[in-house]
Protein backbone atom coordinates (compact mmCIF):
# COMPACT_ATOMS: atom_id res chain seq x y z
CA UNK A 1 0.00 0.00 0.00
CA UNK A 2 1.65 3.66 -0.91
CA UNK A 3 0.86 6.23 0.99
CA UNK A 4 1.24 9.76 0.00
CA UNK A 5 3.48 12.29 1.97
CA UNK A 6 0.17 13.77 3.14
CA UNK A 7 -0.77 10.93 5.00
CA UNK A 8 2.06 10.24 6.72
CA UNK A 9 2.54 13.41 8.35
CA UNK A 10 -0.67 12.49 10.40
CA UNK A 11 -4.19 13.91 11.18
CA UNK A 12 -2.94 15.77 14.25
CA UNK A 13 -0.39 17.58 11.95
CA UNK A 14 -3.32 17.85 8.98
CA UNK A 15 -5.96 19.31 11.96
CA UNK A 16 -3.78 22.14 13.05
CA UNK A 17 -2.14 22.76 9.34
CA UNK A 18 -5.89 23.77 8.30
CA UNK A 19 -6.84 25.95 11.58
CA UNK A 20 -3.80 27.46 11.24
CA UNK A 21 -3.72 28.32 7.78
CA UNK A 22 -7.62 29.18 7.53
CA UNK A 23 -7.12 32.45 8.83
CA UNK A 24 -4.51 35.03 8.69
CA UNK A 25 -4.78 36.18 12.08
CA UNK A 26 -4.81 32.40 13.69
CA UNK A 27 -1.51 32.55 11.49
CA UNK A 28 0.49 35.79 13.11
CA UNK A 29 -0.90 34.86 16.16
CA UNK A 30 0.94 31.16 15.75
CA UNK A 31 4.02 32.65 14.47
CA UNK A 32 4.05 34.99 17.52
CA UNK A 33 3.59 31.87 20.33
CA UNK A 34 5.84 29.60 17.75
CA UNK A 35 8.68 32.19 17.98
CA UNK A 36 8.72 32.58 21.76
CA UNK A 37 8.80 29.03 21.80
CA UNK A 38 11.49 28.35 20.10
CA UNK A 39 13.79 31.21 21.57
CA UNK A 40 12.49 29.89 24.79
CA UNK A 41 13.66 26.49 23.73
CA UNK A 42 16.94 28.02 22.64
CA UNK A 43 18.23 30.60 25.32
CA UNK A 44 16.75 28.75 28.64
CA UNK A 45 18.49 25.06 28.29
CA UNK A 46 21.59 26.69 27.73
CA UNK A 47 21.20 29.15 30.38
CA UNK A 48 19.89 26.17 33.01
CA UNK A 49 23.03 24.40 31.74
CA UNK A 50 25.49 27.30 32.23
CA UNK A 51 24.05 27.76 35.81
CA UNK A 52 24.83 24.40 36.53
CA UNK A 53 28.25 23.91 35.33
CA UNK A 54 29.04 27.71 37.10
CA UNK A 55 27.68 26.20 40.56
CA UNK A 56 29.43 22.21 40.08
CA UNK A 57 32.74 24.13 39.31
CA UNK A 58 32.43 26.35 42.25
CA UNK A 59 31.85 29.61 40.20
CA UNK A 60 29.09 31.97 42.04
CA UNK A 61 27.45 34.46 40.16
CA UNK A 62 27.08 37.45 42.41
CA UNK A 63 23.49 39.66 41.63
CA UNK A 64 24.97 41.79 39.25
CA UNK A 65 26.31 38.90 37.09
CA UNK A 66 22.82 37.11 36.74
CA UNK A 67 21.02 40.46 36.58
CA UNK A 68 23.42 40.44 33.33
CA UNK A 69 23.35 37.14 32.02
CA UNK A 70 18.73 37.85 32.70
CA UNK A 71 19.47 41.42 30.29
CA UNK A 72 22.06 39.14 27.89
CA UNK A 73 19.66 36.22 27.65
CA UNK A 74 16.68 39.08 26.94
CA UNK A 75 18.61 40.85 24.39
CA UNK A 76 19.25 38.18 22.37
CA UNK A 77 15.58 37.39 22.34
CA UNK A 78 14.79 41.12 21.10
CA UNK A 79 16.81 40.69 18.56
CA UNK A 80 14.99 37.09 16.98
CA UNK A 81 14.03 39.45 13.81
CA UNK A 82 17.88 40.53 12.85
CA UNK A 83 18.68 39.07 10.07
CA UNK A 84 16.32 39.66 6.91
CA UNK A 85 13.74 41.02 9.16
CA UNK A 86 13.08 37.53 9.95
CA UNK A 87 12.90 35.29 13.30
CA UNK A 88 13.02 31.44 12.94
CA UNK A 89 9.28 31.13 13.38
CA UNK A 90 9.08 33.93 10.63
CA UNK A 91 11.29 31.89 8.57
CA UNK A 92 9.45 28.48 9.24
CA UNK A 93 5.83 29.64 8.41
CA UNK A 94 6.57 32.45 5.65
CA UNK A 95 6.21 35.86 6.92
CA UNK A 96 9.06 39.27 7.03
CA UNK A 97 8.90 42.10 9.12
CA UNK A 98 9.24 45.00 6.86
CA UNK A 99 9.52 48.83 6.83
CA UNK A 100 6.50 49.80 6.48
CA UNK A 101 6.60 53.03 4.25
CA UNK A 102 9.60 51.08 2.35
CA UNK A 103 8.24 47.86 1.96
CA UNK A 104 12.43 46.59 2.38
CA UNK A 105 12.74 43.96 4.97
CA UNK A 106 12.94 46.42 8.38
CA UNK A 107 16.84 47.14 9.39
CA UNK A 108 18.02 45.50 12.62
CA UNK A 109 17.27 48.77 14.98
CA UNK A 110 13.78 48.65 13.92
CA UNK A 111 13.63 44.91 14.70
CA UNK A 112 15.40 45.57 17.71
CA UNK A 113 12.33 48.49 19.09
CA UNK A 114 9.71 46.56 17.76
CA UNK A 115 10.53 43.72 20.44
CA UNK A 116 11.16 46.18 23.14
CA UNK A 117 7.26 46.46 23.77
CA UNK A 118 6.94 42.29 24.30
CA UNK A 119 9.44 42.44 27.36
CA UNK A 120 6.43 44.58 29.00
CA UNK A 121 3.06 43.65 27.62
CA UNK A 122 3.48 40.31 25.94
CA UNK A 123 -0.02 39.44 26.33
CA UNK A 124 -1.43 42.82 25.29
CA UNK A 125 1.18 42.27 22.02
CA UNK A 126 -0.67 39.35 21.47
CA UNK A 127 -4.36 40.82 21.82
CA UNK A 128 -3.32 43.61 19.23
CA UNK A 129 -1.42 41.19 16.98
CA UNK A 130 -5.11 39.20 16.81
CA UNK A 131 -7.30 42.10 16.70
CA UNK A 132 -4.70 43.60 13.56
CA UNK A 133 -2.17 40.80 12.46
CA UNK A 134 0.09 42.99 10.38
CA UNK A 135 0.76 45.55 12.88
CA UNK A 136 1.12 44.94 16.68
CA UNK A 137 2.27 48.16 18.93
CA UNK A 138 6.01 47.54 18.43
CA UNK A 139 5.17 47.96 14.94
CA UNK A 140 3.81 51.08 15.00
CA UNK A 141 6.58 52.71 17.29
CA UNK A 142 9.13 50.73 14.71
CA UNK A 143 7.39 52.25 11.66
CA UNK A 144 7.04 48.38 10.38
CA UNK A 145 4.51 45.47 9.80
CA UNK A 146 4.98 41.53 8.91
CA UNK A 147 4.06 40.71 5.41
CA UNK A 148 3.75 37.31 4.12
CA UNK A 149 6.96 36.48 2.85
CA UNK A 150 8.44 33.19 1.27
CA UNK A 151 8.88 30.00 3.88
CA UNK A 152 12.66 29.19 4.33
CA UNK A 153 14.50 26.53 6.32
CA UNK A 154 16.03 27.46 9.68
CA UNK A 155 19.51 26.41 8.01
CA UNK A 156 19.16 29.82 5.96
CA UNK A 157 19.88 31.72 9.33
CA UNK A 158 23.44 31.14 8.56
CA UNK A 159 23.60 31.79 5.28
CA UNK A 160 21.99 35.20 6.75
CA UNK A 161 24.44 36.10 9.31
CA UNK A 162 27.63 34.88 7.24
CA UNK A 163 26.70 37.73 4.86
CA UNK A 164 26.06 40.72 7.98
CA UNK A 165 28.65 43.34 7.86
CA UNK A 166 28.89 45.46 11.03
CA UNK A 167 26.53 48.72 11.04
CA UNK A 168 25.83 51.82 12.44
CA UNK A 169 22.62 50.18 14.14
CA UNK A 170 24.30 47.85 15.56
CA UNK A 171 26.00 50.64 17.79
CA UNK A 172 22.41 51.83 18.11
CA UNK A 173 21.42 48.97 19.49
CA UNK A 174 23.54 48.01 21.57
CA UNK A 175 23.18 51.69 22.99
CA UNK A 176 19.54 51.81 23.08
CA UNK A 177 19.44 48.43 24.59
CA UNK A 178 22.09 49.00 27.41
CA UNK A 179 19.42 52.29 28.00
CA UNK A 180 16.80 50.02 28.28
CA UNK A 181 17.83 47.17 30.57
CA UNK A 182 19.81 49.44 32.66
CA UNK A 183 16.24 51.20 33.18
CA UNK A 184 14.55 47.93 33.76
CA UNK A 185 16.93 46.84 36.37
CA UNK A 186 16.62 49.77 38.88
CA UNK A 187 13.09 48.83 37.93
CA UNK A 188 13.25 45.31 39.16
Amino acid sequence: MTQNKQETKGVIFDSLSKIVNSNYRICRISSMLLDHFLMGFLIIPPAIILSIISENIGLELNNRMETFVFFLIVFVYLNKDFLNGKSPAKRILGYQVVNQKTKKPATELQCFIRNLTIVIGFPIEVVVGFINPERRIGDFIANTKVVVSEKAKLKTIWTDLKKTKLKSNFIGIILIGGIYFYALSLIL
